[in-house]
């Protein structure tokens, strides 16, 4: 039995206890009577949300070794340390969505901004890599095996080395990060960068998300400077309001109203920010001898939640 039906349980309890006790006090016995109606309807919803509603979403396992992933103060966050996990999503009905195990190493070589990152083809012959991906988990390839990665399968589709530099949550403003540490200003000769992006990676790139404080980056001329950490919503008001999560319908509804808001208060320049970051890497992959490509998927329809919605004819 969870705390939280043990909660609800002793609290109706208690109160129709009281209520009982208080019913020779009129004035005080309605008074309990409502507590006593309000805390028994929530319940009576809150368990149907728990058992009908958020029953029917998939599920991970427990029984994997789960990816973690620790603070970093430059990139907001990466994988705590090098290994093999696993993943495994099932379906409420009990039937396997995806089972996956991910490679994570450590850095090969020496560079100013050392991160865990999952592994990529490693060409026969050929060592040193030639083709780095960048984005978030379609780069990482969340629920595929290594084998399985976009940037496994191109280094055995052309025989090339590859780094996988996805990471999970990432947006513009990461992967922006992540290559001016490590690439801009050095000789790129022959190397291929890919950035695979999401319209995700937008509101990702403004905060609009609580995940990860990543860097902040803000439009200074024709450029972006570096600003400081990124202030993400913290959702007290939501915490505090549903009983400190024991209302978790209440938390959930809460939470998705503040993040709708979030998506429709975005200001418009934040799409030329993201604009402007990546117009950056490409001449910087380009001057320095290298190549730079931008695959965008489109991954949204009419049927899902779109956070680009407010914005979509400037996305």
């Amino acid at each position: 039995m969870s705390k939280n039906l043990l909660f609800f349980i002793i609290g109706n309890i208690c109160l129709i206890a009281f209520a009982y006790w208080s019913r020779k006090r009129k004035r005080l016995n309605n008074i309990v009577l409502f507590c006593t109606s309000t805390f028994l309807i929530l319940s009576i919803i809150e368990t149907f949300y728990r058992d009908v509603v958020k029953e029917k979403g998939d599920y991970f396992s427990k029984n994997d070794r789960v990816l973690g992933f620790r603070p970093d103060s430059i990139l907001g966050a990466q994988p705590t340390q090098a290994g093999q996990y696993g993943s495994t999503r099932l379906m409420r009905s009990g039937d396997t969505v995806y089972h996956a195990l991910y490679t994570v190493i450590a850095d090969s070589t020496p560079n100013p901004l050392p991160m865990n990152h999952r592994v990529g083809y490693l060409a026969p012959g050929a060592p040193d890599p030639k083709i780095f991906f960048w984005g978030c988990s379609f780069t990482f390839g969340q629920g595929v095996n290594d084998s399985e990665t976009l940037a496994w399968r191109v280094g055995a589709l052309r025989n090339v080395s590859t780094v996988n530099l996805g990471q999970m949550g990432y947006g513009t403003n990461n992967v922006y990060q992540l290559f001016q540490k490590r690439f801009a200003g050095k000789s790129n000769g022959k190397k291929f960068f890919i950035y695979t992006m999401i319209p995700d990676h937008v509101p990702r790139s403004g905060g609009i998300y609580d995940y990860i404080a990543g860097p902040a980056f803000q439009i200074k001329g024709d450029s972006v400077v570096y600003s400081g950490v990124q202030t993400i919503p913290n959702y007290r008001f939501a915490h505090y309001s549903s009983l400190f999560g024991c209302y978790s319908f209440i938390n959930d509804m809460l939470i998705n109203i503040d993040m709708n808001n979030r998506n429709r208060n975005m200001p418009a320049e934040e799409y030329r920010n993201v604009y402007l970051m990546i117009r950056q890497m490409n001449h910087d992959a380009i001057t320095s001898g290298g190549s730079f490509l931008l695959l965008f998927w489109d991954i949204y329809n009419s049927n899902t939640s779109d956070p680009n919605t407010y914005h979509r004819p400037i996305m």
